[in-house]
């Protein structure tokens, strides 16, 4: 009968460490999930969110989408703060949470005076072609995407050969046509975006 409990106790034990080492590390390893209607937004596409009353933008945005209980928000929040100081003066910083996030705790993990977006029922996610966090998106002054996708292969964003967002913004400022880094750079990963893409394209 011992022997049948310590059995059953390590097996419970394995089990327990097997699970969180799915939810803290491997299934971020993973491909997100694509929703179901997902309906993706190509680069040179127009992009109209938010303010649409004005064909062209005063300049260009960068969009983080970012999730707080997100671990693989957290893990580049250094990364995304590098840039923002970088870059800030000649484009837009915006941080996109969804509605259900208390802004005051996303506000908490930024630097400075960061803009930071409730997402309405999920209208950023989709009119940009974001499912998951953390993405970046790029978008011109004329309003077409520049770029979406990860910000790094590494989920610590620490392998400098594919900064992929930085080297996007560096490319956007030399006047290059937006960069293709293949899938590495598109297929997100990180946490899924609960989405209903038939709400705005029925």
């Amino acid at each position: 009968m011992r022997i049948l409990i310590a059995s059953v106790f390590l097996a419970a034990i394995g089990a327990t460490i097997v699970w969180l080492f799915w939810q803290t590390e491997l299934k971020y390893t993973q491909p997100t999930p694509v929703p179901e209607g997902y309906r993706e937004i190509y680069v040179n596409e127009k992009v109209y969110v938010g303010d649409t009353t004005s064909p062209r933008l005063e300049k260009p945005v960068f969009y983080h989408f970012f999730t707080t209980n997100c671990p693989c928000s957290r893990f580049n929040l250094k990364h995304f703060n590098q840039l923002k100081r970088t870059f800030e003066d000649r484009m837009d910083f915006y941080v996109v949470v969804p509605a259900e996030d208390d802004l005051e705790e996303a506000r908490a993990y930024f630097e400075g005076e960061t803009k930071i977006i409730q997402d309405i029922n999920k209208e950023f996610a989709i009119k940009t072609g974001v499912y998951s966090t953390p993405q970046a998106v790029i978008i011109t002054e004329d309003r077409k995407l520049y770029f979406r996708g990860n910000y790094n292969k590494a989920r610590y964003c620490t392998d400098p050969l594919s900064n992929y967002a930085q080297m996007a913004l560096d490319s956007l400022w030399q006047s290059a046509p937006p960069p293709d880094f293949g899938p590495l750079a598109n297929i997100a990963y990180g946490c899924g975006i609960e989405t209903n893409y038939y709400s705005l394209y029925d």
